[in-house]
C-alpha cells in the first residue's frame, strides 16, 4: 500500500470517526398506569419480573437509557389494601419495586392520591425515583410536594433532555393544587428553552384528547410519553408531526423510544416500538423474588383482615371479563355479578349501581377455581356500598350520565334496571320522577365522586340520604354472590 493511499484512509477514517462523534444517542423506556406487581393472564402477560428483563436488555444496548413511568403506580392494587405494622402498604410494595428496578423518572397520575397525603408523602420519601409534575402543588406550601420537582433535565453526551410531567385535574383535594396543565406545561417549555434543552418530552397523565391539543399547541415538544387510557396507542399530531404513545396497563406492553440528535445540525430522529411483555420476555428471577416477599406479606395481612386469599369459593366454567376496555364500556358476566351481589347484601333494595372505575383487575379470570384473592384484585380499593334514598329524577340523571361516561371509569353497572322503550325502567316499571327508590351504591361514589357524576355527593345534594343500614365492604358482597350462587352451576357454558 503506497504512503499517500495510507494516508487517504486514516484520513477516512478519521471523517467518518468525526461524523460518527456528532451524532448522540439514548433510550427513553416507557410504562404507564400500573397496579400490580405479579404477571397476569394466569402469568402469561406483564409481571415487574419481565420489565426488569426488558430493562437489563436496552441498558446493555445503551448505557444512556433511562426508565419513564407515566403515572398511577402508588394505587390501586389488591396487595397495597393489606396492612403492614398497622398502616395499609398504600402502594409501599410498588416504591420498593422500581426502587429496585432502579427506576429513574415517574409522574403524578390521578391515582396517586388515593391513598391520602400522609402516606404520598412517605411514599415519596421512600422512592429513589423522581416523581415530578409541572401542574401539582402541595396546596399548603403552593410548592411541589416534598421529594418531587416540576420538571426534569439531564444531559446525554452535551445534549440537554427536559421531561416536562403533567397530571390531569382531578375531582378537587383537600391537600392538592393542580394548575391548569396547558398553560403550566407553556411557561416551563419556555423555562427549558432559556437553559438551552434541546429535547423537550412531555410525560403526561391525561386523557389522549388532551394530549393532541398539547401537541397541536405547544411549541418546542419533540415526544409525548401518556399514560391513563389503560389501552396502548401511537399518535402523530400538530405541524410538528409529534408522536404521542401510550402503552397497555399493567406493563402488559412498553414502549421503548430510540432518539438520535445530531450536534451538528440538530436534526433529532425518534423511533418508537412498542413491546408486548408476553411469555417471549423471560421472567427476571430476582425481581420475582421481590415480588414474592411482598405478595407472602400481603397473604399475612389478609388473613388477619377476615380474608384468606387462597380459599377457593366456587368454580366457573366460563371466564370473567374484567378487563379495562369492557367494564368500562358494556356489561360482561363480572359486572352484572357485582351488581346482583350489591343488590342482595340489602333486602330492602330496589336497585344497585356502581362505577365500571371500581374493577382494576383489567384481566380475565379463564375458566377454573375463584379465589377470595382473585375478589381482591377485583375491587381493589376496598370500598364499602351503602343503601341510599334517592329520588328518580336523580336516578334517571345517572343513569343517564352513566351511559355518557361509556369508554371511562365512570361508566355504571346495574342491577334491576334496564332501558326500555327510551325509558329507564326498575323492577320493568318506568322510573317514576317524584318517587324516592332504594339504591345500593358504592361509598365512593357518595363521598369523594366520579366524572360528570358530581351530583350524586352527599355534600352536594340534600336529596339523596344514606339510610340506617350497615355498611358492607364491596368485595365481601361479592364473595358472599359467587358463594350463594353455586358458582359451578351459575357460571357454565
Amino acid at each position: 500500500m503506497s504512503k499517500y493511499r495510507f494516508l487517504v484512509l486514516i484520513c477516512l477514517f478519521l471523517i467518518l470517526s468525526g461524523c460518527n462523534s456528532q451524532k448522540v444517542n439514548f433510550t427513553l423506556f416507557q410504562l404507564n398506569d400500573v397496579y400490580e406487581m405479579s404477571p397476569l393472564n394466569a402469568g402469561k402477560t406483564g409481571g415487574l419480573a419481565r420489565v426488569a428483563t426488558l430493562q437489563k436488555q436496552l441498558k446493555a444496548a445503551n448505557e444512556h437509557t433511562y426508565s419513564i413511568l407515566a403515572g398511577d403506580l402508588i394505587s390501586p392494587s389488591a396487595i397495597g389494601t393489606s396492612i403492614l405494622d398497622g398502616e395499609p402498604l398504600a402502594g409501599k410494595q410498588m416504591i420498593a419495586l422500581f426502587n429496585h428496578l432502579h427506576w429513574d423518572y415517574i409522574t403524578f397520575g390521578n391515582h396517586e392520591f388515593d391513598v391520602g397525603k400522609a402516606a404520598l408523602l412517605k411514599r415519596l420519601a421512600e422512592s429513589k425515583s423522581v416523581f415530578f409534575s409541572v401542574n401539582v402543588l402541595d396546596k399548603a406550601t403552593q410548592q411541589p410536594f416534598a421529594h418531587s420537582q416540576k420538571s426534569v433535565v439531564f444531559s446525554v453526551d452535551g445534549i440537554k433532555v427536559g421531561l416536562v410531567g403533567l397530571t390531569l385535574e382531578h375531582t378537587p383535594l383537600d391537600f392538592v393544587t393542580f394548575l391548569e396543565p396547558l398553560a403550566a406545561a407553556k411557561k416551563e417549555i419556555q423555562q427549558l428553552k432559556q437553559q438551552n434543552v434541546e429535547v423537550i418530552v412531555l410525560v403526561t397523565h391525561q386523557d389522549y384528547t388532551d394530549d393532541i391539543a398539547f401537541a397541536e399547541k405547544l411549541d418546542g415538544v419533540d415526544l409525548i410519553i401518556g399514560g391513563h387510557e389503560h389501552e396502548n396507542m401511537s399518535l402523530v399530531r400538530g405541524a410538528n408531526l409529534v408522536p404521542i404513545t401510550k402503552a397497555d396497563a399493567n406493563a402488559k406492553s412498553a414502549f421503548v423510544h430510540n432518539i438520535s440528535i445530531d450536534k451538528q445540525t440538530g436534526r433529532k430522529h425518534i423511533e418508537s416500538k412498542l413491546v408486548f411483555l408476553d411469555e417471549s420476555v423471560p421472567l427476571d428471577t430476582e425481581t420475582t423474588e421481590v415480588v414474592s416477599h411482598w405478595q407472602q406479606q400481603a397473604f399475612a395481612s389478609f388473613k388477619k383482615q377476615g380474608f384468606d386469599p387462597e380459599h377457593v369459593i366456587c368454580t366457573t366454567h366460563v371466564g370473567l371479563d374484567g378487563l379495562e376496555a369492557s367494564v368500562r364500556s358494556k356489561t360482561t358476566t363480572l359486572t352484572d355479578l357485582i351488581a346482583q351481589g350489591f343488590l342482595h347484601t340489602f333486602k330492602n333494595a330496589e336497585l344497585s349501581l356502581y362505577n365500571g372505575g371500581s374493577i382494576r383487575i383489567d384481566d380475565e379470570i379463564p375458566p377454573g377455581a375463584i379465589t377470595e384473592y382473585d375478589i381482591i384484585k377485583i375491587l381493589p380499593f376496598g370500598d364499602n356500598i351503602s343503601l341510599v334514598q334517592l329520588p328518580g329524577e336523580l336516578l334517571v340523571k345517572a343513569l343517564n350520565a352513566g351511559q355518557a361516561n361509556r369508554g371511562q371509569g365512570g361508566f355504571l353497572h346495574y342491577a334491576n334496571v334496564k332501558y326500555a322503550n327510551k325509558q329507564w325502567q326498575v323492577n320493568g316499571q318506568t322510573i317514576e320522577s317524584k318517587r324516592n327508590y332504594k339504591v345500593v351504591m358504592p361509598n365512593f361514589l357518595l363521598d369523594k365522586g366520579d366524572q360528570g357524576l358530581e351530583f350524586l355527593l352527599l355534600a352536594n345534594n340534600s336529596a339523596i340520604k344514606r339510610l340506617n343500614e350497615p355498611q358492607v365492604d364491596a368485595r365481601k358482597a361479592l364473595i358472599q354472590e359467587l358463594a350463594a350462587s353455586e358458582c359451578a352451576g351459575r357460571l357454565s357454558r
